[in-house]
Parts: structure tokens; sequence; C-alpha cells
């Protein structure tokens, strides 16, 4: 077996572990938080005898422990329970949301990678007024909140100038199919993937400014200046491959921080993701979708981190010997 495939093999043996506690620290801060589900299920019944049966039929009248270790062995089988408050299971719930999820995130991520290390490159290169732009579109990306940020363009470029949609993901009175389709998804998917990506364009540019600052003052670039080659093919081919190295790792830790960030921006676009779900069952504690939502995105974090290895491992040859 090569080093890169060890390393691949035991990453993916240490995130067997790592799942086992996101799910014990979820179960017991989500059933230990202020709220009782059963209220939500009664509705205005407030007799005492009906409100312990339905407690009992779920389960909920049960020791914490007992709970855990009934979940656990479910979720062992691939089983992550019904929804307290809808007749769906937690897996259909789930899966009916996570593409749109998915395509927001891989969206939001794509144009904060591209446009973060564009800026990055020109704010390091050049010191006219496009590395001062640059530097100021960083600088304004850290410091202003997101969901406030999705407000501004939703106030500004939806309802004042009416560029683009208000909410969705697709426009509900057309049934388009094909090109037309994906054109309409596109469109809905501007003002949503721009407010999610803003803060990490913002820090992406920064992170390679300082990269590519560090590069150019390598020993390599004076010497293949030395040998005549076009500043483009020094700063494309060997400084920018090394600057790439840090902003890897960041996009992998970054996706977790992006799909806690969907919540906000689902919310503010009424865009039928996860974020959105999970803001919903947060808010009539339902315990089953709200585990499950967790687990499925430890999962994807985990996988994300385990591709960034791979390409850093393929960016850096030097991990291939570890």
């Amino acid at each position: 077996m090569s080093p890169l495939a060890a390393f691949i093999t035991r990453r993916m043996l240490q995130s067997i572990p790592l799942l086992f506690v996101v799910i014990v620290i979820s179960f017991t801060l989500i059933h230990t938080a202020p709220g009782d589900p059963t209220y939500f299920l009664v509705g205005e019944i407030s007799n005492e005898e009906f409100i312990r049966a339905v407690r009992a039929r779920f389960g909920l009248d049960r020791p914490l422990y007992e709970q855990f270790l009934v979940y656990i062995s479910n979720v062992a089988r691939g089983d992550l329970g019904y929804s307290l408050l809808k007749s769906q299971s937690v897996t259909s719930l789930i899966l009916a949301r996570i593409p749109a999820t998915i395509i927001l995130v891989a969206t939001s991520m794509l144009l904060a990678v591209l446009a973060g290390i564009i800026l990055g490159v020109i704010s390091s290169t050049r010191k006219g007024i496009a590395g001062v732009l640059a530097s100021l579109v960083s600088l304004v990306g850290v410091s202003v909140p997101t969901f406030w940020f999705g407000q501004i363009l939703l106030l500004l470029l939806a309802v004042r100038l009416d560029l683009f949609p208000i909410s969705g993901m697709t426009d509900i009175r057309a049934q388009y199919s094909g090109l037309a389709y994906l054109w309409d998804l596109a469109y809905h998917l501007v003002l949503p993937a721009i407010t999610l990506a803003s803060f990490n364009i913002a820090f992406i540019t920064k992170l390679t400014r300082v990269s590519m600052l560090e590069a150019l003052a390598e020993d390599y670039v004076t010497t293949a200046r030395s040998k005549g080659l076009h500043e483009r093919t020094i700063v494309v081919r060997h400084a920018l491959r090394n600057a790439l190295l840090p902003v890897t790792t960041y996009t992998g830790l970054t996706i977790g921080v992006l799909l806690a960030g969907a919540i906000l921006t689902e919310t503010v676009f009424s865009w039928p993701g996860m974020g959105s779900l999970l803001y919903d069952s947060l808010r009539l504690r339902d315990y089953p979708v709200m585990l499950g939502i967790f687990i499925y995105v430890s999962v994807i974090v985990v996988a994300a981190n385990l591709v960034v290895d791979i390409l850093y491992g393929i960016l850096d040859p030097r991990i291939r010997t570890r």
C-alpha cells in the first residue's frame, strides 16, 4: 500500500469514533435543552394523562441513557427514526432537502474559491487601483455579517430593483424543464450563493494574498526570474501552486461553516434545503429530525475533509512519504 493510500485509510478509520462522539454530544445537548416536543404534539390539549400517554408512546418518558441506547442501536441499522411532528421518516425528509443545500453550498464554495484566489493574486501582485480594490473587498467581506448582507441584497436587488427573485429555488408558477429549468434554478441561486460565499471570498482573498507574498519571496521564485521566465508563468505555475496549500486546507475545514451558515441564508431567501428544515425542527423541538440532520452534516464534513486530504497529497508530494 502506498503512503498516500495508507494515510487515506487511516483517516477513514479515525472518522468512525469521531462520528460517534458527534452523535453523543448532539443527542445530549438536544435532549437536555429547554423545551418539550410533547406540547407541540398535543396542541391545545392540556389533559395531563393524555400528555403522559404521548410521552410514553414516543419513549420520551424513559431515562436519557435508555433513549440514547435505543437511538444508537437504530442508527447502527441505518434507521434515523420518524419525525415527531410529520408522518415521514427522518431519512426521507432529509433526502428531499439535501439536494437543494448541496447545490447552494457547492455553488457558494466554488464561487468563494475562484473569486478569493483571483482577488488574492491580484492584491499580492499589483500595487495599483486593482490591488487596493481587491484588499477593500476582502476587508468589507470579513466585517459584514452574512445574514445582514443577504437582507441588503434582497431589499436592493430583488425588492427595489426587481432584478432577481425574492425567494424560492424555482418559479412555482411555471413548469420548466431541461435548460429552461436549469436557467431558472441559476437565476434563483444568484443572491443566496453570493450571500453565503461573501465571508469566504473575503477570507480566501486574505489567505491567498498572504500565501502569495510568502511564496513570491522564496528562493525558487528568484531562481525562476533569473532564468528569464515570464512573470505570469512564475506567478501561476510556481508561486500559486504552493500558495494554494493553505487555501485547500481552509476549503475543507469551512464546509461545516458553510452548512451552518446555510441555515440563516436559506431562511432569509426561503431556500428549501436542510437549513430551513433544521430551523423548523429547532423551533418545534423535533428531536429525531435535528439529530438526523446533524449526522448527515457530520458525514458530509468528514467526507469533505477526506477529499481535501487527498488533494493536499496531490499538491504536496511530501504528504505521500509520511
